[in-house]
C-alpha cells in the first residue's frame, strides 16, 4: 500500500473512531461478568458472599490510534440485612467508570449508586429488581482533531477553518437506570463461583434499561443518549464427579440503532479444594475462555481465582471492517475482583443465593 493511501486509510479509521465516540453510546468491556452495574443495577448484592469490589481497566485501538481509548472503573457492593432472619433482602453498589477516547480527549464519567430488593421464590430461585441512579459527566478537547475541509491536497493543514462550531465543550446530566433478574440453582451449595466439584447447575437471566431519562449532550449538534434496553444471561453447570464447570453467557443491547451482542463461554477448572479446617490452603481455580462480539471481535479470556482474590484478563481480536488499519489488534483488558468471606468456603456467608 502506497505511504499516502495508508495515511488516508489510516486517518478515515481515526475520524471513524472519534465520530463514533461523539455520539452518545455507552462504555462497554469485554469481561462483562465484571462490570456487574453496567448490566444491570438488580445485580447489587446478587453474589456469593457479603461484600464484593471490583476495579477494571481497558485499553482499545493502540494499533489504529496514537491516542488509544482508554477505560477505568471500579464497583462495590454488599448486603444491608444481612444479620437478618427473612430471607428477603437489600442490595447496594456504588460504581465509578470513566472513558477517555482518541485524540478529540472525549471524556465520560458515569457514578452511580444502585439499590436492589431480592424475594425469594422457593429454596432455588430468587427475583431481583432494582433501581440505579447517577450522573453522567461528557466532555471534549477540540484541538487535537482533524477535519476533512483541513486537507490541502497534500495533507492536513492545521492552520486551515474546520469549519465546525462546539455548542459545548463539558456537560453534566443524570442518569437513571431500572432493571429486573431471576435467579435459580439446583439448591447444592450457595456458590456460584466456586462449583468445588459438584455437579451444581446455576443461571440468572435479566432485563435492564439504562439512561432511561434519556439526556441530551450538545457538543456539535443536540444529541440525546438513547435509551440502552439490555438482555443478559449467565449460568454455570458443573460436570460431575470432575471439578470442570462449563459457564455459559451473554448479552444482547439496544441503543438507537446500536446493537451490541455477546456470547461465548468460560471453561472454569477447580485447581485446589480450600483446606477445611484450617483455611491455610487457598481454594484456587482457573477459568479459560472464548467470546464473540457480533460484527466486531473474537474474545480471550483467562481468570485466576485464589482465595477471596480474582484477577482476569481479555484481549479482543479485531473482525471488523478496520481489520486493513488494525490487523485485527482491538483491545487488551484487565480486572480484579475481591469478594469476602472467601468464596471457597474460608468463612460463612450471610448470601441467601447463589
Amino acid at each position: 500500500m502506497k505511504l499516502v493511501s495508508k495515511i488516508k486509510l489510516v486517518s478515515a479509521a481515526t475520524v471513524l473512531l472519534v465520530s463514533s465516540s461523539i455520539q452518545a453510546q455507552d462504555i462497554h468491556f469485554s469481561q462483562y461478568l465484571m462490570t456487574p452495574f453496567l448490566q444491570n443495577p438488580s445485580f447489587a448484592g446478587k453474589f456469593g458472599g457479603d461484600v464484593r469490589a471490583i476495579v477494571n481497566h481497558r485499553s482499545q485501538w493502540r494499533s489504529v490510534t496514537t491516542n488509544p481509548f482508554q477505560t477505568f472503573g471500579a464497583s462495590f457492593d454488599m448486603h444491608l440485612n444481612k444479620g437478618g432472619k427473612k430471607d428477603n433482602f437489600f442490595g447496594i453498589g456504588l460504581s465509578v467508570y470513566n472513558d477517555r477516547a482518541g485524540a478529540a480527549n472525549m471524556q465520560t464519567t458515569l457514578v452511580d449508586l444502585a439499590l436492589a430488593y431480592h424475594i425469594k421464590i422457593d429454596r432455588n430461585s430468587f427475583i431481583s429488581a432494582g433501581l440505579q441512579s447517577g450522573i453522567n459527566q461528557r466532555s471534549i478537547d477540540p484541538n487535537n482533531l482533524e477535519f476533512d475541509s483541513q486537507f490541502d491536497g497534500s495533507g492536513h493543514n492545521p492552520t486551515m477553518s474546520s469549519g465546525e462550531t462546539f455548542l459545548s465543550l463539558s456537560e453534566l446530566k443524570p442518569s437513571v437506570a431500572a432493571g429486573i433478574s431471576y435467579s435459580w440453582a439446583d439448591g447444592q451449595g450457595n456458590n456460584v463461583i466456586s462449583n468445588n466439584g459438584f455437579s451444581g447447575k446455576k443461571l440468572n437471566v435479566g432485563l435492564s434499561l439504562q439512561h432511561f431519562n434519556s439526556p441530551s449532550f450538545s457538543f456539535l449538534n443536540e444529541d440525546r443518549l438513547g435509551i440502552r434496553y439490555i438482555g443478559s444471561v449467565n449460568s454455570s453447570f458443573g460436570i460431575a464427579n470432575t471439578n470442570l464447570a462449563i459457564q455459559p453467557s451473554g448479552f444482547i443491547s439496544f441503543q438507537k440503532q446500536a446493537i451490541d451482542a455477546v456470547i461465548g463461554s468460560m471453561f472454569r477448572y477447580t485447581l485446589k479444594e480450600q483446606s477445611k479446617f484450617t483455611g491455610v490452603v487457598k481454594g484456587t481455580a482457573l477459568s479459560i475462555g472464548a467470546h464473540y462480539r457480533m460484527a466486531d471481535a473474537f474474545i480471550s479470556s483467562f481468570l485466576l481465582e485464589i482465595g477471596s482474590m480474582a484477577i482476569g484478563f481479555s484481549y479482543d481480536f479485531n473482525v471488523s471492517s478496520l481489520t486493513t488499519v488494525s490487523r485485527s489488534r482491538g483491545g487488551f483488558e484487565f480486572s480484579l475482583r475481591y469478594i469476602s468471606p472467601n468464596p471457597f468456603g474460608g468463612g460463612k456467608s450471610q448470601a441467601r443465593f447463589f
